[in-house]
């Protein structure tokens, strides 16, 4: 596993996506957390899982939005980001 973080993660001010992950079920559920808290990655994984969990409930915009706001700061292995275009 690649660490996102090189700080203790106990240190920072957020929720484990790795704690929230399981209640994601639903986009109610997706905006409570969206809305209210800090949301944490260890790794490129979880990052890509949460992206195809923005994308799923039609967050397309937001999940561009974490792309262009970590792209200078990590380096993060997209293969496993799906993109299914709704427009067909």
């Amino acid at each position: 596993m690649q660490t996102l973080y090189t700080q203790n993660v106990d240190e920072l001010d957020g929720i484990l996506y790795q704690d929230i992950k399981e209640i994601l079920k639903d986009k109610t559920q997706l905006e409570n957390v969206l809305f209210t808290t800090k949301i944490m990655f260890l790794d490129n994984e979880e990052l890509i899982e949460f992206m195809n969990k923005l994308m799923e409930f039609g967050y397309e915009d937001m999940a561009l939005d974490y792309v262009e706001n970590i792209y200078d700061k990590l380096v993060v292995d997209f293969s496993k980001f799906r993109y299914e275009n709704k427009a067909k």
